[in-house]
């Protein structure tokens, strides 16, 4: 009955005021708790079940699992993980796609790994947790490898395995991949989804096959912000400047105030009650727009406390529109939130060097070092016949190291030979 974000604590009073409270009880308010956006709460609640003798089941721990993966808390999972085992409590597919999300999600590649081979029929979601996780942490060959074992075991992908396989062939350019993907979609019938259609409009974009891209997006029944934001892009960073700007005139063309009437329209006209999901959507909405003032308003006079979703979103927008003393509240929020986040650190750290504040800049990377915190590593790639290649800054691992150093000289010399002839002119 209360469920909603505003009303945990009347039903926290109805849990607290029960004489008699079972396992179905207890789960009930957690799940609530991290439905609402709150599921620290309902972390402390599931320690309260351990003090009081209430034996946990697969349930539980999944929704505990969840809530430590929403917020990259991968030590608090593994503690609760060994608790598991340590209690002798069967790996059920819930529990370890829980498990595996995180691990994944926070980049313990090896561990999702090691769990996964140990998994006996693995699901679409254990599938798409791995390869979506292995391709945010660079490992793209190895991402497409798995999908290809995916499909030999028989297994349907779904919008979200082909969001991750599109995701890695955007951030690798691999086009070719790419294609054969599409091809795949067509086949299953899911090039209307709008997540798999946005994730096909980027690859296009960041692998400069901009009519195809173009293509694509014309055709979307439906168009989010990634969509969007995917095709500008793509146009931008292709030297289609005009395009883009048409484009975002398009969809930045009464945004907000179409945002608060569809807003205003639930509340008043339909008698919906907002939950954590509209909240968020509206405050992005306006962070986007540069109204971060009435962002601000909006998030203090929320019924529930902001999450981790919100907060990002807050701290994106400060750093794209350089209001420091907003950056730095929200990212104090966040440190404690979640802690382990390297992306809260680095954009906080790289406003203070685009304003020109290097000291505090620094002084943020030092906290992520004194802290553990780890920024996954940046990775490009290149795509030669069927072999995929990735490289880091510096890097000097690579087997070929040798060769592709000697072309790169001899490009930079005939880069250099090429200035000086265009821009060299007789005197007389």
């Amino acid at each position: 009955m209360y469920s909603g974000p505003g009303e945990m604590d009347s039903a926290k009073k109805v849990f607290d005021e029960m004489p008699r409270r079972d396992l179905v009880t207890w789960n009930a308010l957690i799940f609530c708790y991290s439905k609402c956006g709150i599921g620290h709460v309902g972390v402390e609640l599931f320690r309260q079940m351990g003090i009081e003798g209430v034996i946990s089941d697969g349930y539980t721990y999944a929704i505990v699992l969840n809530e430590f993966a929403s917020r990259s808390l991968v030590f608090g999972a593994m503690q609760v993980h060994s608790l598991i085992l340590r209690c002798g409590i069967c790996l059920d597919r819930f529990i370890s796609n829980s498990l595996l999300n995180l691990y994944s999600k926070c980049g313990f590649i090896a561990s999702a790994m090691l769990l996964f081979e140990e998994m006996p029929n693995p699901d679409v979601v254990s599938w798409t947790s791995i390869i979506s996780g292995l391709s945010h942490c660079g490992c793209v060959s190895k991402a497409f490898w798995l999908f290809h074992k995916m499909r030999v075991a028989n297994v349907e992908p779904n919008s979200f395995t082909f969001g991750a396989l599109f995701g890695a062939c955007a951030n690798s350019s691999a086009f070719q991949k790419g294609k054969q993907f599409h091809g795949l979609v067509l086949k299953i019938g899911l090039e209307a989804n709008v997540v798999v259609a946005s994730a096909m409009v980027n690859t296009y974009s960041k692998c400069g096959e901009m009519d195809n891209a173009f293509r694509v997006f014309q055709t979307m029944p439906e168009r989010d912000i990634a969509s969007w934001n995917g095709i500008i892009c793509g146009f931008a960073q292709n030297g289609e400047a005009m395009k883009a700007l048409k484009l975002y005139d398009e969809l930045h063309s009464g945004l907000v105030k179409e945002g608060y009437d569809y807003f205003n329209d639930m509340i008043h006209r339909y008698m919906i009650k907002p939950e954590a999901e509209h909240y968020t959507c509206m405050l992005d909405l306006l962070a986007r727009a540069g109204l971060l003032q009435e962002a601000e308003a909006l998030m203090k006079a929320l019924p529930f406390k902001p999450d981790v979703v919100m907060l990002n979103s807050m701290l994106g927008a400060c750093k794209l529109h350089r209001n420091l003393e907003m950056a730095r509240h929200v990212a104090k929020r966040l440190y404690v939130d979640e802690p382990w986040n390297s992306s809260n650190y680095v954009l906080l750290s790289n406003l203070y060097a685009d304003i020109g504040r290097r000291s505090e800049a620094i002084e943020v990377r030092e906290v992520m070092d004194d802290r553990g915190v780890q920024k996954i590593l940046g990775l490009s790639w290149v795509e030669i016949g069927s072999c995929m290649h990735s490289f880091v800054a510096a890097d000097k691992l690579h087997p070929c190291i040798e060769s592709i150093c000697d072309v790169l000289q001899r490009l930079s010399l005939q880069m250099q030979e090429s200035y000086q002839n265009e821009f060299s002119f007789p005197l007389n």
